[in-house]
């Protein structure tokens, strides 16, 4: 029954899924008296050069945008920095729909890294081919798995065109990505230089928990901390709560007033069928059967099923001996900023020398505004914020 009301509410919100399937801390790395040293990159003009590469059953598109040859960076060749996106059908700009407008996620990283230096490559995720505009097979084939190799197909061709260096090479993942490009890094001997926003820290099933026990339930609650009512439901329907609050307090409610004015609890969470959940008796095991349910064949999580995806980062930190830099929004919902902090710590571990952590206070997922965990919305990043990348890469791919 409770597979029933979870499948219910997964069809009515499998988009909204994609979202979030994501001061200057530093270890290992120079001090922020060191880095504030270093003379600003300087920025100049940028040229840009399409690109189609065949995945195998799909041809994507893409664009490397690179420093325009002769200016302020020279003849080239370039050092590449190759995006590997997030969870969901992202299009190569990764355009997201933020409370303050459209935010082009990938585009802005894209334009300042390749402003300051650097030849960067996007493509659209395999069956994706534009905005919001996908193939149904990407519900039904979608794997990190093949999205590794067809990132790995995507270097190659981005490395064949004439201003790419291919002895220097960064691999910038975000959330999702972040799995995809350490698990790359390790299947190759060309990648110098991980950056990691957002990244995948925590087993799997611990981060979707999260989700819901960290941001899903205190949205639901409402001010009053208490049980979470129909009308508790309905105000976080209104609120201005981000994508993964609205979607998991949305999992208690009763799908079939999904759509209605006025929502109610869900009758199979509800086991006393009072009207509200009960924070002690019924919501921690609908935490349970909810996880449970989006790992399970039906749920939007079983592409991270045990034995069916890439391991998380962390899993891989004995393989990545490369300069990796840590960007940890710490108000991430989707990607929890002790997530970010094991992952250091298991780099370090094995002997990573080369690991920077920077955890972002007030920022989200996107490296945008975020003044909370409820609050992470998907605003997009200042650009001081992606020049700081630049000026990590600069000495991490001896540029």
């Amino acid at each position: 029954a409770m597979c029933s009301a979870a499948r219910a509410m997964h069809s009515l919100s499998r988009l909204a899924l994609a979202f979030v399937c994501c001061g200057l801390v530093s270890s290992c790395s120079s001090s922020p008296d060191a880095a504030s040293a270093i003379a600003p990159l300087p920025i100049g003009p940028v040229s840009r050069v399409p690109f189609e590469v065949e995945l195998g059953g799909f041809t994507t598109r893409g664009e490397l945008v690179h420093p325009e040859v002769g200016s302020v960076h020279g003849d080239g060749p370039f050092p590449v920095v190759l995006l590997v996106c997030g969870n969901g059908p992202h299009d190569m700009d990764v355009t997201l729909p933020g409370p303050d407008g459209t935010v082009k996620l990938f585009a802005q990283i894209a334009e300042t890294l390749a402003a300051r230096g650097f030849a960067v490559a996007r493509y659209h995720k395999r069956f994706v081919t534009g905005p919001g505009k996908f193939d149904a097979r990407f519900w039904r084939e979608q794997s990190t798995i093949t999205f590794t190799k067809d990132a790995g197909k995507v270097l190659d061709a981005v490395l064949a065109i004439p201003p790419c260096d291919p002895a220097r090479v960064a691999l910038y993942g975000w959330s999702e990505g972040t799995a995809v490009s350490a698990q790359l890094a390790t299947e190759r001997t060309d990648v110098t230089a991980l950056v990691l926003q957002g990244p995948v820290g925590l087993p799997y099933r611990e981060m979707v928990r999260s989700w819901i026990t960290d941001v899903g339930v205190p949205y639901a609650q409402g001010e009053d901390g208490g049980s979470i009512t129909g009308a508790d439901l309905a105000a976080a329907r209104r609120g201005k709560g981000g994508m993964v609050a609205k979607l998991s307090a949305s999992f208690f409610g009763d799908p079939a007033t999904a759509f209605g004015k006025t929502p109610a609890v869900s009758p199979l969470i509800d086991l006393d069928h009072d009207g509200s959940l009960d924070m002690t008796t019924e919501v921690p095991a609908a935490i349970d059967l909810i996880v449970d349910f989006a790992f399970s064949k039906q749920g939007n999580c079983y592409i991270y099923a045990e034995g069916r995806t890439v391991p998380t980062v962390t899993e891989q930190a004995s393989k990545l001996r490369m300069p990796i830099l840590i960007l940890q929004g710490e108000n991430d919902a989707s990607t929890p900023v002790r997530g970010g902090r094991a992952l250091a710590a298991a780099l370090e571990a094995e002997g990573n020398a080369r690991t920077t952590l920077r955890v972002l206070p007030g920022l989200g997922h996107t490296l945008g505004p975020a003044a909370s965990l409820i609050d992470d919305a998907g605003r997009a990043p200042s650009e001081a914020t992606l020049a700081e990348v630049a000026d990590w890469l600069h000495p991490a791919l001896g540029k």
